[in-house]
C-alpha cells in the first residue's frame, strides 16, 4: 500500500483554500494553515469580479457553484467613468459612451469575505488550522529525507512531502525559492470604505452606480467599486514614491484630518462628489497603501517539495481585475497536476518517495509562468491606462481599439466559416 502523501499549504485566502477543496475531494489530504486567529480576524477588503473560464470553472470543480451563484451579484459588472470635473464619460448601466468589449462580459462580482467563507465550510473540519504564524521552512535536520519542517511560532510540524506557498505578497515560502522580492509599482495612496452609503449620502451611491466607477485625472484617480454589504470601497491612488506615506506630512493617526488634508494636497481640481467618496469613508478604514508587483516574467529554478501560487508566485497590482483569477486558475492547474499524478504514479509505486513529485509541480509551474507573464502585461497595460496624463479619455479610446478587434476577429471567423461549407458540401456530393 502507497504510504500517504503529506502535503502543507500555507496561507488561508481564496487561492489556498481553493487547492485544499480540490485535493480533499479527489482524497489527497493537506492541511492548510494561517496566522490568523480565526476567520474573523480582520476585514476582506472589496469585491473581486470572478471570469467565465478558469475561475468559475475552478468554483464548479470544487462544487460550489450553485453557491457561488447565490451571492455572485451580475449587476456588479457595470462601469462609470467620470472626469474629474464630473462629466460622465462612460456609464454601461444607461448606455453612455462605448461599453466595453465582450471579453469583459461575464464577470460577475462577489464579495472577498462571501468567496472566502464558501471556501472555508467546504474544506474537511480540523484540516484548516488557524492561528500558526510560520516563522521558517526548513529541511530535514538529518539530510536523509527531502521533506520540510514548518516551525510556526509556537510549535513544530514535520515530515512534508510538498509545502505549497499561498502566503501571499511577503510570502515567507518564497524565500526558499528565489531570491527576488515584491517592487514598488510606481503607484501609491490610500485605501477607504464608505459603510452604509445609501444611508449616508443617497446621491453619491447613486453617483458610483452598481459596480465600478472610475473619476480618472491626470496620473491621478478615485477608484470605487460597490461591495454587497451596502459598502463602497474606494481608492485615491497616483503616481509616487515608494515613501511617499512616510514622508508626505500627513498624520494617519488622525483620520479625520487626514483625510481632509489628503484631499486638499492631491485631489486640486476633483470635483467634491469625486472628494467625498475619500472624506466620508468610515475613520476606522481609511489607511496609505503603496501597491506592490513582481517583476513581469517571474520565475524560479524548481526546487522539489516546494512551489507557489497566487500572489505569493505572482504578485500583481490590481488594474486589470485579473488577480484572484490567476491565482484560482493556480489552484485548479496544481490540483489537477497532483490529482492525475497521484493515480497514475504514486498510487501504483511500489516504494513511493516525495522525489516522485518533482514532475506534476514543475509541469504546474511551467505552465504558470506562462499564464502569469500573459496576465501580468496585461495588467502593466492597464496600469498605465488608470494613471494617463489623458485621464479617462486613453480608457475610453483603449475600450474602442479592443472593440473594433473584436469586430474583425468575428468578420474573419465568419468568412472562414462560408470558405469551409461550401467544401463540405461538395464532399457530401
Amino acid at each position: 500500500m502507497s504510504s500517504p502523501l503529506k502535503i502543507a499549504i500555507i496561507g488561508a485566502g481564496p487561492a489556498g483554500l481553493a487547492l485544499a477543496r480540490l485535493l480533499q475531494i479527489n482524497n489527497i489530504t493537506c492541511t492548510i494553515y494561517d496566522l490568523e486567529a480565526d476567520r474573523n480576524a480582520r476585514t476582506q477588503g472589496g469585491c473581486l469580479d470572478m471570469h467565465e473560464g478558469a475561475a468559475q470553472q475552478c468554483i464548479r470543480e470544487c462544487g460550489l457553484y450553485e453557491q457561488f451563484l447565490a451571492v455572485a451579484r451580475t449587476e456588479g459588472e457595470v462601469l462609470k467613468i467620470y472626469e474629474p470635473n464630473g462629466t460622465l464619460v462612460m456609464d454601461e448601466g444607461s448606455d453612455i459612451g462605448e461599453r466595453r468589449p465582450d471579453s469583459f462580459k461575464g464577470r460577475p462580482e462577489v464579495d472577498r469575505k462571501q468567496l472566502r467563507t464558501m471556501l472555508i465550510d467546504s474544506l474537511y473540519p480540523g484540516s484548516l488550522q488557524w492561528g500558526h504564524k510560520l516563522k521558517a521552512v526548513k529541511t530535514d535536520p538529518t539530510g536523509r529525507t527531502e521533506k520540510y519542517d514548518l516551525q510556526f511560532e509556537n510549535k513544530l510540524e514535520t515530515g512534508f512531502d510538498l509545502v505549497v506557498g499561498a502566503d501571499g505578497a511577503w510570502s515567507k515560502v518564497r524565500h526558499l525559492i528565489t531570491d527576488v522580492r515584491p517592487q514598488f509599482s510606481g503607484i501609491t495612496g490610500v485605501d477607504a470604505k464608505l459603510s452604509n452609503i445609501d444611508i449616508v449620502d443617497p446621491a453619491l451611491s447613486k453617483r458610483v452606480g452598481q459596480g465600478m466607477c472610475l473619476t480618472l485625472g491626470a496620473n491621478t484617480t478615485v477608484l470605487s467599486q460597490r461591495n454587497g454589504d451596502g459598502s463602497v470601497k474606494s481608492y485615491g491612488f497616483f503616481r509616487g514614491t515608494e515613501d511617499w506615506h512616510k514622508n508626505c506630512g500627513i498624520d494617519w493617526s488622525n483620520v479625520p484630518a487626514a483625510k481632509e488634508e489628503f484631499t486638499r494636497k492631491y485631489y486640486d481640481g476633483f470635483n467634491d462628489d469625486a472628494k467625498n467618496l475619500l472624506l466620508k469613508a468610515d475613520n476606522d478604514d481609511f489607511h496609505p497603501r503603496p501597491m506592490w508587483m513582481l517583476p513581469v516574467g517571474h520565475r524560479w529554478a524548481h526546487r522539489q517539495g516546494l512551489t507557489l501560487l497566487g500572489d505569493a508566485a505572482h504578485l500583481m497590482t490590481p488594474f486589470a481585475g485579473v488577480g484572484v483569477n490567476v491565482a484560482m486558475e493556480d489552484a485548479l492547474s496544481l490540483a489537477t497536476q497532483i490529482k492525475q499524478w497521484k493515480q497514475n504514479v504514486w498510487d501504483k509505486a511500489t516504494n513511493p518517495s516525495s522525489a516522485l513529485l518533482i514532475e506534476p509541480v514543475r509541469a504546474y509551474e511551467e505552465e504558470m509562468f506562462a499564464r502569469a507573464e500573459r496576465y501580468a502585461n496585461e495588467t502593466m497595460m492597464y496600469l498605465d491606462l488608470f494613471f494617463h496624463e489623458r485621464g479617462g479619455v486613453a480608457m475610453c479610446e483603449q475600450f474602442a481599439k479592443a472593440k473594433a478587434e473584436e469586430k474583425e476577429k468575428e468578420k474573419a471567423a465568419a468568412v472562414s466559416v462560408e470558405v469551409i461549407e461550401p467544401s463540405l458540401v461538395a464532399v457530401e456530393a
